[in-house]
């Protein structure tokens, strides 16, 4: 499981890397939209026609270098912006998005406005701070990309934090699988000994066992069975008893019944019947 879920990182991380490789190249005419006029940073006097290729229909937005961009209407490509947008000279920003998506589909351009010259006396004093406001707006606009570029840094820094974070849980948790398993696998390997010893104990009691079986086939049974008696009950002292085996015809009782059926007609018998010989000799 852990194995899979660091494939699928990689997997989306290698499908980042191969759909920003390609919307900068071959999906980029057809998803984002690219200006190629005016050129960047390009000096440009009004009215500036704005082209792009890419999606035609667009929402366009215009501003001052260093101001907020306020949307001037929706376009296609190509589409001029008039003088009365431009009523100074300096740096600009125009802008067009999507109309379905808005800024996750955008392209932006930064020109400069130079309004067509006046005569010489009327430009030479105000040619200072012309300049100067040139300068000011570039150099903000220089700042805002600046700034953008160490937003996305940053964020992409964090961003590479949290998957090394990530990366690291993942192979903890991967390192305790294996261990798991190994474990697993100890327990297997010991339950599996043990199985085969009580095999080999069950084996050796089979064996046993058949070999008792087989000892107590080979047994005769009782043979001769007999019962103690005492003669003459009246006398003093007392007759010691004796071992009967036989009736009064002679006849050795060979089977218990015989011998019960002589015991309880006997009025001096003294015991039960039992073996008197049989196969161990007793």
């Amino acid at each position: 499981m852990m194995i899979r879920a660091l494939a699928i990182a990689l997997l989306c991380a290698v499908a980042v890397i191969a759909a920003d490789v390609g919307f900068r190249t071959t999906l980029l005419q057809q998803v984002r939209p690219v200006i190629v006029a005016p050129a960047d940073q390009a000096m440009v006097s009004p009215p500036v026609q704005v082209r792009w290729e890419g999606p035609q229909r667009m929402r366009v937005f215009l501003g001052a270098a260093g101001e907020t961009l306020r949307e001037i209407g929706v376009y296609e490509s190509p589409m001029e912006i008039g003088a009365e947008e431009l009523r100074r000279d300096g740096g600009y920003v125009v802008e067009v998005q999507a109309l379905q998506f808005g800024e996750w589909i955008h392209a932006r351009r930064v020109f400069q406005v130079h309004v067509a010259p006046a005569p010489p006396a009327v430009r030479r004093a105000p040619a200072a701070p012309t300049v100067e406001l040139d300068l000011r707006g570039a150099l903000a606009a220089a700042r805002a990309g600046r700034d953008k570029a160490l937003g996305r840094t940053k964020f992409l820094r964090e961003e590479n934090a949290a998957l090394r974070i990530e990366n690291q849980r993942l192979a903890s948790q991967l390192e305790g699988f294996y261990q798991t398993q190994e474990d697993d696998a100890q327990h297997v390997a010991d339950l599996e000994r043990r199985l085969t010893q009580l095999s080999e104990d069950n084996r050796a009691l089979a064996e046993e066992n058949g070999a008792m079986r087989f000892r107590l086939g080979t047994v005769i049974p009782c043979t001769v069975w007999g019962y103690y008696s005492y003669p003459q009950l009246e006398t003093i002292p007392v007759t010691r008893r004796v071992l009967l085996v036989t009736d009064g015809q002679g006849r050795i009782f060979r089977v218990q019944p015989q011998c019960e059926i002589m015991r309880r007609s006997d009025p001096t018998a003294a015991s039960l019947c039992f073996c008197v010989g049989n196969s161990w000799g007793g």
